[in-house]
């Protein structure tokens, strides 16, 4: 029961707030475009993919360490959850100085990722260099929230994560309106990154004061092999997902310009909001995937996978079908008409973000049970595909030519090697069956939209109109899926497993 209660609490406050604080990051957007500018928003999307670039430092240690925690977690193995939080705090100190130190070394060449740097922008490298003390500092203590993560315990992160955004936030867009000063808006960020990641340490200390204990067992010999197999995996894996999911700022930088760069950033805000809320739900139930599968790893692990796979089919496709008719339509309400994206370059963002989305249930239950060493190349490859083309493609065809790129190398390799590997090597079973669901998802998914897309033509332009969009978004594409899954045993199951959770007291 307590396990359900966690997952439950998890699931509502990840939902509630990033839901709060997704309304006032679009307020502060607002205003910092119209106070600052395009070229001001177009350099934050290019600093924030350079430094995601960089965070390839942590080698993929955080989803190793994870994985070795869930057993130990579960039987209450206190010893061993030491051993393994000590040798990650001294590895997320490497990572932290390591990302400073190489942040601040890339500020010479900076020119280098823009096709023209802005010359009405003044203190480029200080502003860079305030984004890069603003990602290093939160190494330092990250170790903390993932036990946190690991004992279903999520929404105490949360709760603390979103109280200091908020409070920050809200201070940003003051000083923005008072000052109009960049410079000051990163001070803040910085000061309230550091805080939220201290505060989250405190709190971690004080539920589990055994990690104040001083006397710690070195960590088992079969425990650090495990660990370094599946990091060296990890690695591999880390430079892949790096250069396909965060370089598109910076090769737009490079070879469309700056301005351009800003206006893809908001398209990229509104779904990073998505993204954070299907992060949000998906981790807060993977703790208990991840237990599930360590009592029971083939048959828990393929009921567990299916239900996760249909729910994500389910809402992924929904999502997908909002941001292609209503994207447009509520940038224009938020930031005005020339703010806009060509519409095939719309297309394309929602494609990759339909995509990338499908292959989550399958990453999720390939973490939990720890398969990270036969798929090591496959990043590599994607990484060198996607670059290659998507540079080829940026000389011809602009912000069209990158996302195509992306495309491309999604579909030649992740999308059959990565459930592949989970069938072959967790779930023991041949993947014909994934593909083929996955064929039946999509159809639903292209025929809810097209229908989705005629309705909202009929919906007019403005506030209303865009109500309007909303509305039939909301309403026509889940029609379509509860009438063709309504009676399927996925469908089934999850309705049950819906009533579970919410009926715990």
């Amino acid at each position: 029961m307590e396990r359900t209660e966690n997952t439950v609490r998890n699931v509502a406050f990840s939902m509630l707030s990033e839901g709060m604080l997704a309304v006032l990051k679009f307020v502060s957007r607002f205003v910092f475009v119209h106070i600052l500018g395009k070229e001001y928003l177009g350099l934050d999307g290019l600093f924030t993919d350079i430094l995601t670039v960089l965070s390839l430092a942590e080698l993929g240690f955080s989803v190793s360490i994870t994985y070795s925690l869930y057993r130990p977690v579960a039987e209450g193995d206190t010893e061993l959850i030491k051993s393994l939080i000590r040798l990650y705090r001294r590895v997320y100190q490497i990572v932290g100085v390591t990302v400073l130190a190489v942040g601040a070394s890339l500020t010479p060449f900076l020119d280098f990722f823009v096709k023209k740097m802005p010359e009405d922008i003044s203190h480029i490298p200080l502003i860079y260099l305030l984004n890069v003390l603003n990602t290093g500092v939160s190494y330092f203590f990250v170790y903390k929230s993932t036990l946190l993560f690991v004992y279903q315990k999520k929404y105490i992160d949360t709760m603390i994560r979103a109280g200091v955004t908020l409070l920050v936030n809200a201070v940003q867009i003051v000083v923005l309106v008072v000052s109009g000063d960049y410079l000051y808006y990163l001070y803040i960020l910085v000061i309230g990154t550091l805080l939220q990641n201290v505060a989250v340490a405190v709190k971690t200390d004080r539920l589990y004061p055994y990690l104040r204990e001083k006397e710690v067992r070195p960590l088992p010999g079969e425990i650090r092999q495990d660990i370094r197999r599946n990091v060296s995996a990890m690695v591999l894996n880390r430079v892949g997902a790096a250069v396909v999911f965060s370089t598109d700022n910076i090769l737009i930088s490079k070879f469309v310009g700056i301005v351009t760069a800003g206006l893809y950033s908001n398209y990229v805000m509104i779904r990073g909001f998505l993204n954070l809320m299907i992060n949000a739900l998906f981790n807060a139930l993977t703790p208990a995937l991840g237990n599930l599968i360590a009592m029971n790893r083939e048959e828990g692990g393929s009921k567990a996978f299916r239900q996760l796979n249909f729910f994500g089919a389910w809402l992924f496709g929904w999502m997908s079908i909002c941001l292609l008719w209503l994207y447009d339509p509520f940038i224009t309400l938020w930031l005005g008409e020339g703010y806009l994206l060509p519409r095939p370059v719309v297309l394309l963002i929602v494609i990759n973000f339909y995509l990338n989305s499908m292959r989550i249930p399958v990453a999720k239950t390939r973490s939990v049970m720890g398969l990270f060493w036969d798929e090591r190349y496959k990043s590599i490859l994607e990484a060198i595909l996607n670059l290659v083309v998507s540079v080829i493609l940026a000389k011809r065809w602009g912000v069209a030519g990158i996302l195509t790129g992306t495309l491309i190398s999604s579909v030649a390799l992740p999308f059959w090697i990565e459930p592949r590997g989970l069938y072959r090597y967790g779930l023991k079973q041949p993947c014909s069956v994934y593909f083929l669901r996955y064929l039946m998802q999509l159809l639903v998914t292209v025929s809810a939209g097209a229908l989705t897309g005629l309705l909202c033509r009929l919906t007019g332009e403005g506030v209303w109109g865009f109500l309007g969009k909303g509305m039939v978004c909301l309403v026509i594409p889940n029609g379509v899926y509860l009438g063709v899954y309504v009676r399927t045993e996925e469908f089934q199951e999850l309705c049950k497993l819906g009533k579970k959770l919410l009926s715990w007291r």
